[in-house]
């Protein structure tokens, strides 16, 4: 880095900052002057009203001044989000630069790359938006012969620099002239930051093997398989906002749907596409919309696995493990399309001098529509019955609905419960008495078939966190409800309650006409406690950043809780989580214990918060991060089944930068170093 270089760079910077200065001057005079425009419209339409207002007339004068008022208003809202963009933009108005020469052009042109476009008032480009076609040359491509494709093909070329800045608070700190953007200083510093209670974007540090993935082309399903820390959720954020920017004129953020695994984590990742100058698109996650769907509640997974972690048989694992295996979705998918739809027992109707025959019924329904689900039958049968009394089901919708219920009192049931398990019964699996989490996915199914779903959840692209605890069902219903592109992403190897392979993905990108992409890179953690995470699991299955840090801890001692109070004390300045096995372990460290019980507890209900020191269980923590991780009662007694395998797995790839783990008794065999 030479002092003549950062000079230029230095006033590179100074130009633009200028220039984003004034953008948001002007932009905040003219909101200011529509606002004063908005209320001069409004005073006069009431002092005018009576005078302007004919019940006889049109009213266009009034018409007008409410299309004027609309415009500012929307105007106003355009340019309140361009200067929120600007007012982050400004801190650091570029993070890169390259040089490109296009074949046939004299000389190279130099690209700088930020969060959004910027130009001057004579419209030259002084920052191009990241998710700019040409600005994929940035993250994908070395030095050298290269080409990028955009709306007029293949463009051809040389990139013959690429320069990464650090510039914080409008300051020019240094810049690195580097043949790739991987594991850099610039990457290194970011890694080695500590936790906040967002997610934040990644866009100064996004890797060659992300990028591909995030401008993918492909609006069709993917599954993205990313081991613990690889930013899966990050890069979907991301693919997120470079859809919004490439298909703008006709994808929305309303028409975006995430579907996160709890609201803490929908809270954790809420300010990531903002932060890229997007609205906020829709996000739900599906224990709300299941509650919705199905108009009651039901156990919670969270509840559940709770319950399995402190009291779970073996039986019980063997019918989780039949529920999410395709064997059981593909004769669930058969009861669907045929024994469901035996349970309508056609009689002869009348209505008044009407009579319609049972054989003409059982005709229609058995027959006729035999590929529809009930309720499209039972829909059409009705519509039959009113076009055989002359009137329009527009004009006689309580005739309609009549109809429809008559014709469902002919079903032997409409319980869904009851209906799932005659299925159950098929399959000898045990008959529920209540609806848990792993059933929730084919009492949803059964109701689709039956009445079809009165809440709209439309989208033109949807989001799926976590796709390792859903079930084959989950997938099928999710196809059910959305007939877009979807992008579920999540880990196998994070799976809890049930292992889960390669085969398993592969036979759900075929079961869902899915690409499958992988995230094989960690870059949350140190190397030394990613090494470690994985010789818990027993197998490698991540590569590691070579970012270095301190050696995983374990301590033996009879005082669980002091020994965390000196952990937490030590890193005061950090997010530190004790993350617990269940809520009993919560409990119990927080009964005698005053230090403890100023901890936040975290809870999949509750938003994110602010806290620096937290307790969670394990099934609580997933999807989020934390500078400190401290695991109590990691002994062989508390830790020795294949589920508490994963528990522990999962618990330690929580850990940014420092990971402990605290027994009072035999440590966990899965603690005990083995060789991967």
């Amino acid at each position: 880095m030479d002092d003549k270089t950062f000079e230029k760079e230095k006033k590179y910077l100074g130009n633009v900052e200028k220039t984003i200065s004034n953008i948001i001057f002007k932009n905040s005079g003219q909101i200011e002057e529509n606002k004063k425009r908005i209320k001069e419209f409004k005073e006069y339409f009431a002092d005018t009203f009576n005078e302007i207002y004919s019940p006889e007339d049109s009213n266009d004068e009034i018409a007008n001044i409410n299309i004027q008022i609309e415009s500012l208003e929307q105007n106003n809202l355009t340019l309140e989000k361009h200067l929120r963009r600007l007012e982050k933009q400004k801190k650091s108005p570029y993070f890169g630069r390259f040089d490109f020469k296009a074949n046939g052009e004299k000389n190279a042109k130099s690209y700088y790359i930020g969060i959004g476009h910027l130009q001057n008032e004579n419209f030259d480009n002084l920052v191009y938006d990241w998710r700019a076609d040409i600005s994929s040359l940035y993250y994908a491509d070395v030095v050298g012969k290269t080409s990028y494709a955009c709306n007029d093909g293949e463009i051809e070329g040389n990139l013959s620099l690429k320069r990464q800045f650090k510039i914080e608070q409008g300051v020019l700190r240094y810049y690195i002239d580097s043949n790739l953007v991987i594991d850099d200083n610039i990457l290194m510093e970011e890694l080695s930051k500590n936790s906040s209670a967002k997610m934040h974007d990644i866009v100064s540090t996004i890797q060659k093997e992300q990028n591909s993935l995030i401008r993918s082309n492909e609006m069709k399903n993917v599954i993205v398989q990313g081991v613990a820390g690889s930013g899966k959720t990050s890069v979907a954020m991301h693919r997120v906002s470079y859809l919004l920017y490439k298909y703008r004129k006709t994808l929305k953020n309303e028409d975006v749907l995430i579907l996160s695994p709890s609201q803490l984590f929908a809270d954790y990742i809420d300010e990531v596409l903002p932060s890229l100058g997007d609205d906020k698109p829709f996000t739900t996650t599906f224990a709300t919309m299941a509650r919705k769907l199905y108009g009651k509640d039901f156990i919670s997974r969270e509840k559940m696995l709770d319950k399995l972690i402190t009291q779970g048989k073996q039986k019980d694992f063997e019918n989780i493990a039949i529920k999410h295996s395709f064997e059981f979705l593909e004769a669930f998918k058969n009861f669907l399309n045929y024994d469901i739809c035996n349970l309508f027992m056609p009689k002869t109707l009348t209505f008044g001098t009407l009579t319609i025959e049972e054989g003409e019924i059982r005709d229609i329904y058995y027959n006729k529509l035999k590929n529809l689900p009930i309720h499209k039958r039972i829909e059409a049968i009705a519509e039959h019955i009113v076009d055989l009394f002359n009137v329009p089901r527009r004009k006689n919708p309580d005739f309609f609905e009549r109809a429809k219920k008559i014709l469902y009192n002919k079903m032997i049931t409409t319980d869904c419960v009851r209906i799932y398990n005659i299925f159950l019964r098929q399959m000898e699996l045990d008959e529920i008495s209540e609806v848990t989490a792993y059933d929730i996915a084919q009492i949803l199914l059964i109701k689709e078939n039956l009445f079809g779903f009165d809440r709209n959840y439309d989208a033109k692209y949807v989001v799926v966190d976590e796709m390792q605890d859903y079930s084959p069902c989950h997938f099928y219903l999710f196809e059910k409800i959305w007939h877009c592109p979807k992008m579920y992403l999540g880990d196998v190897n994070q799976s809890i309650d049930k292992n889960l392979t390669k085969e398993y993905l592969t036979l759900l990108a075929k079961e869902n006409k899915a690409k499958i992409y992988h995230l094989n890179k960690s870059y949350r953690s140190t190397i030394q406690i990613s090494k470690f995470s994985q010789k818990i699991l027993g197998k490698k299955v991540a590569n590691n950043v070579n970012r270095s840090g301190e050696s995983v801890k374990f301590y033996n001692t009879t005082d669980t809780a002091q020994k965390i109070e000196e952990i937490v004390k030590k890193h005061s300045d950090k997010t530190v989580c004790v993350v617990c096995k269940d809520m009993r372990e919560i409990r119990a460290l927080r009964k005698n214990n005053k230090f403890l019980k100023t901890f936040e507890v975290l809870d999949d209900e509750k938003s994110m918060t602010d806290s620096k020191t937290l307790l969670s269980t394990i099934i609580n923590s997933k999807g989020v991060e934390f500078d400190v991780v401290i695991v109590p009662f990691a002994n062989d007694k508390n830790y020795k089944t294949e589920l508490d395998r994963n528990l522990l797995y999962v618990a330690s790839t929580r850990a940014l930068h420092n990971l402990y783990f605290i027994a009072d008794k035999k440590p966990s065999r899965f603690l005990v170093k083995q060789k991967i």
